[in-house]
């Protein structure tokens, strides 16, 4: 595909993750023209039925369906929650299906910490972030899920600074670590600043997938 500018198709459960994977992508991706769907109820409806349902997998599994026959080069989920429908999804189909969290997962094992404290704006993304990333990890390392009170709220403000003070006010609170993880697209702007304020690597995953995105399309 080298050569002209692949399509990307970004599925959203939430308008929040739109900003960090366009700032992403402008980043790591840019020759990709980008193709945002967005159903926003994905999130509330799994929540309210504690997970996935099937018809909640069957819904994803249909907007990705619909991005690879509207002519998608390659697709990438950019909510945790329904990573699992990815990774089901990918084998079968004729171009790269990616979740958000993939490619930070492989790169939190590739750290090798002893500990990982995962924080995210609500608790049944941070819970299932927590258990995903356990099947990627050391199982003698210790990993702890905190959600991030009013982080949501701020960055729906528009208060960066704000919601990278609770931000690193949790990690703080919930002790010493090696790495944190933010688990959610959402709170990629929070990222540099938390990771200056707590000295210690944090990971997001807009970037890092949208730069498995494209060495996946380029391979």
């Amino acid at each position: 595909m080298t050569g002209h500018q692949p399509l990307v198709a970004l599925v959203h459960a939430t308008p929040a993750a739109m900003a960090p994977a366009a700032t992403a992508f402008d980043d790591e991706f840019g020759e990709a023209r980008r193709w945002n769907l967005l159903d926003d109820t994905l999130i509330s409806d799994a929540e309210r039925a504690g997970g996935l349902t099937p018809a909640l997998r069957s819904r994803m599994r249909a907007l990705i369906s619909y991005a690879v026959e509207g002519g998608a080069d390659a697709v990438l989920l950019s909510c945790s929650m329904y990573g699992p429908v990815a990774d089901e999804a990918a084998p079968g189909l004729p171009v790269p299906v990616l979740s958000s969290d993939g490619a930070l997962f492989a790169e939190a094992a590739r750290l090798a910490p002893e500990r990982v404290v995962v924080l995210g704006p609500i608790e049944a993304g941070t819970r299932d972030t927590v258990a995903r990333l356990r099947a990627h990890l050391d199982p003698r390392t210790t990993v702890d899920g905190h959600v991030v009170a009013g982080a949501r709220e701020a960055l729906a403000a528009g208060d960066i600074p704000r919601a990278a003070e609770l931000v690193a006010e949790t990690a703080r609170a919930a002790g010493e670590t090696d790495l944190v993880v933010l688990g959610q697209f959402s709170l990629a702007p929070v990222r540099d600043a938390v990771e200056a304020a707590l000295g210690v690597p944090v990971l997001s995953p807009p970037h890092l997938a949208a730069r498995a995105l494209r060495a996946e399309v380029h391979a």
